[in-house]
């Protein structure tokens, strides 16, 4: 990007958070050399290692060097910038954030490839690219990724519309804002979709992807209380940040052909029977101990509040075995208060047992793109 370029940034009204591992340092570079950086950029973040991206995120991601870690990155990035430039119209904040994985001093196993992700109030901009090991010095694919994160922060920032022409195959996405998915964002309105409120059985996740596993658990549940079940996407997470645009309009793509979906604002389950009060909850194992650790609760005093809900909203809980830790964990494996036990009904291992976890399936999607 031209200097002049750079400068028609600083001096327009966006404010970003950056965050990079493993590629895309000289853009930061660039942008800071010119003066007025201090107008734009608000903070950046290296977490180079393992242990420092998984602090970055509050979670270990299924992948660290993948689109859906990006993704991830840069929404953290954005809620940064929301904290700390109150002053500043969200529309005008961006969070921009890059993972690469580049040519070094020993032949690397996997794929030489980068993933940008800018996130902000008005779009969510991805973009990939997998180079071709050995065509390049570490160097010159450092000035490669360096020049598309330039090139897309211009975008954002309004200042035209291309990216840069490449010999590799890039795949670039935009996905703008709904007016209904901020609605829901603020909380405006308890949820989307095509909820009948006459069909109380509620299956939540992120269903990111939607897979077998989940098919057959409907399936299952349907049976039993011969309900047809409504999917609920969340577009929070008690663990991690909102959903990018990107994401949620991936997930709802998935569910074209089932009339029963909602997505809403309640990551927690306290809230989630606020909205569907007399209803019942499909839910993992690993759901449940969450549900009961104290962690994911204010004090003492906020767990019983959320807690005792289950019985003002009457709740009831569908739960299903799950593997976790190589052990597959039933009610026999956590203790639950006696007031709560009998809205807690197990799905018996016989019954279902499928060892498939969403982070696998994006993980090994991932491996696959690696190996080609």
């Amino acid at each position: 990007m031209l200097k002049e370029e750079i400068q028609l940034i600083h001096e327009g009204p966006f404010r970003l958070v950056f965050v990079s591992s493993g590629g895309g340092s000289k853009a930061i570079s660039d942008l800071l050399k010119v003066p007025g950086a201090s107008q734009t950029i608000l903070e950046c973040h290296i977490p180079y290692s393992r242990e420092s991206m998984d602090e970055y995120l509050n979670f270990k991601p299924s992948h660290y060097c993948g689109l859906q870690t990006t993704v991830n990155m840069a929404v953290m990035a954005f809620s940064r910038a929301k904290k700390l430039s109150t002053e500043t119209k969200p529309e005008n904040l961006i969070g921009v954030a890059v993972t690469a994985t580049l040519s070094t001093t020993y032949e690397k196993l996997g794929s030489h490839r980068f993933f940008i992700c800018i996130h902000g109030y008005e779009a969510t901009h991805v973009f990939s690219c997998y180079l071709t090991k050995g065509k390049r010095t570490r160097d010159h694919e450092e000035e490669l990724v360096s020049e598309c994160l330039e090139s897309l922060i211009g975008i954002a920032c309004g200042l035209g519309n291309d990216v840069p022409s490449l010999s590799q195959q890039i795949d670039y996405e935009v996905v703008s804002a709904k007016d209904d998915w901020h609605a829901l964002e603020k909380k405006e309105i308890d949820y989307l979709g095509s909820w009948d409120e006459s069909k109380k059985l509620i299956f939540p996740g992120t269903f990111n992807p939607l897979h077998e596993g989940h098919r057959k658990i409907q399936k299952i549940a349907e049976d039993k209380l011969q309900i047809p079940v409504t999917f609920e996407i969340s577009i929070s997470n008690v663990e991690k940040t909102y959903l990018s645009y990107y994401e949620i309009d991936k997930t709802i793509k998935q569910f074209k052909e089932d009339k029963n979906w909602v997505m809403t604002n309640a990551p927690s389950f306290s809230q989630k029977s606020e909205i569907f009060k007399d209803s019942t909850f499909i839910i993992g194992m690993d759901t449940l101990l969450r549900i009961f650790d104290k962690r994911y609760y204010k004090d003492a005093e906020d767990m019983e509040s959320s807690l005792n809900s289950f019985i003002s909203n009457n709740s009831q809980f569908m739960v299903f075995g799950r593997k976790i830790d190589g052990h597959f964990m039933t009610l026999n494996d956590i203790q639950i208060p006696e007031n709560l036990k009998n809205r807690f009904e197990f799905v018996s291992e016989t019954d279902f047992r499928v060892d498939l976890s969403s982070s696998e399936i994006k993980r090994n999607a991932e491996a696959n793109k690696i190996l080609t």
